[in-house]
């Protein structure tokens, strides 16, 4: 069987690896690996996937860090009484009385 063969046939064997990456980033490794690496999953190591956890990590929380203050700002200024035309950031400085 090829890796090719195997990649998709694990994926569909197994639905929470349906969206298994063809390949991984292995992100730096200070001294040890001065580039990021592209590995194709079918040559990952353990410690390939453990490091490229690491970056997808770091990705899931800069997006989430990202989600939770634009929720919070939308709430902000629904808070305010602006309305869908307002400018969100203006009507949540003018509420607290930054401008």
């Amino acid at each position: 069987m090829t890796s090719s063969a195997a990649l998709t046939r694990i994926r569909k064997r197994h639905y929470a690896l349906e969206t298994l990456p063809d390949t991984i980033v292995v992100p730096l490794l200070g001294e040890t690996r001065s580039e990021q690496a592209i590995k194709p999953i079918e040559e990952a190591t353990l410690d390939d996937i453990a490091f490229a956890l690491l970056g997808v990590e770091a990705e899931f929380s800069a997006v989430g860090d990202r989600l939770h203050a634009l929720r919070k700002l939308y709430g902000l200024a629904r808070q305010a009484g602006a309305r869908g035309s307002d400018c969100a950031l203006g009507v949540v400085c003018r509420d607290q009385g930054e401008r």
